[in-house]
């Protein structure tokens, strides 16, 4: 006896289907929208409300997405801390020698926790002064996993230039503590753990009494980069990131900056003619 199949829903059935479901996700936006969370998370309840709409609309369960309002469900990064280069300097001499290494590569190379904790010594050229970026070493705690991966596209392949007066520092990193394989060892000649790293961050910024992440740290010396007059493809290859919107963060107005600006203005109105730009 042929197999029974049971038979297809009829098209009105699946259209209430199809409505009851869309209804089910749009209550579920509003519902994350309306509770605790912060902006990001309106942002994306908004987002996601929109998307749903937009496929009813598309399968004829409404005629018109309502969800109009310009430029919501944006994104608006915060403005994030950035520390002075005698901050920097301050939390390098507080810390634990082993890591003053690290903070540098962080402040003033643009380097993130996991990428300098997979640093390897060949990645390290002292007699070119640069860094080599190709992996990142992942750490998830609560699963008790940890692993290298490469980074997220190519961009954050990269070869990083480091500042001639961060390289006595890392010189001395070299000689005194660094393992055979690893540029960043523990005490035991392990691979130094990104949590050991932050915690011996954690107390360096309280013995300076300065409110800094460690990725604040990142965002730093992307800051100090662009005020140098770093073009933002040059902070694109920097940052190892493929996204403008992302190096663009970094484009905004630095302390000092807008006085140096007028002074430049009077310059120009000096000389009469803004040929004879006067030396950054």
């Amino acid at each position: 006896m042929p197999p029974q199949h049971a038979p297809s829903p009829h098209p009105a059935a699946r259209h209430a289907s199809r409505i009851d479901l869309y209804r089910d996700c749009a209550r579920l936006a509003r519902t994350s929208a309306g509770g605790d969370g912060g902006r990001t998370s309106i942002s994306q309840s908004y987002r996601f409300l929109r998307s749903v709409l937009n496929m009813a609309v598309l399968d004829e369960a409404i005629t018109k997405n309502p969800c109009q309002i310009p430029r919501a469900g944006t994104d608006r990064p915060k403005e994030r801390p950035v520390a002075s280069p005698v901050e920097v300097a301050a939390l390098i001499d507080a810390i634990t020698p082993r890591y003053r290494a690290a903070i540098a590569f962080a402040s003033w190379c643009g380097l993130r926790r996991g990428e300098i904790c997979a640093l390897r010594v060949t990645d390290v050229d002292l007699d070119n002064a640069t860094v080599r970026v190709d992996k990142t070493y992942v750490e998830l705690l609560e699963a008790r996993r940890r692993f290298e991966k490469p980074p997220k596209s190519a961009a954050g392949i990269r070869t990083v230039a480091i500042p001639p007066h961060v390289i006595p520092l890392v010189r001395e990193h070299a000689e005194q503590w660094s393992g055979e394989e690893l540029f960043f060892v523990g005490a035991d000649g392990s691979r130094m753990s990104g949590n050991a790293l932050y915690q011996a961050f954690v107390r360096a910024r309280r013995e300076v009494g300065i409110d800094l992440s460690f990725h604040d740290l990142r965002h730093t010396g992307q800051t100090l980069a662009a005020a140098t007059g770093a073009s933002l493809a040059d902070l694109k290859r920097r940052l190892g990131h493929s996204s403008t919107a992302a190096a663009l963060r970094y484009m905004h107005a630095v302390e000092g900056r807008d006085a140096e600006i007028a002074a430049a203005l009077s310059a120009i109105a000096k000389e009469g003619t803004a040929v004879k730009l006067p030396e950054r």
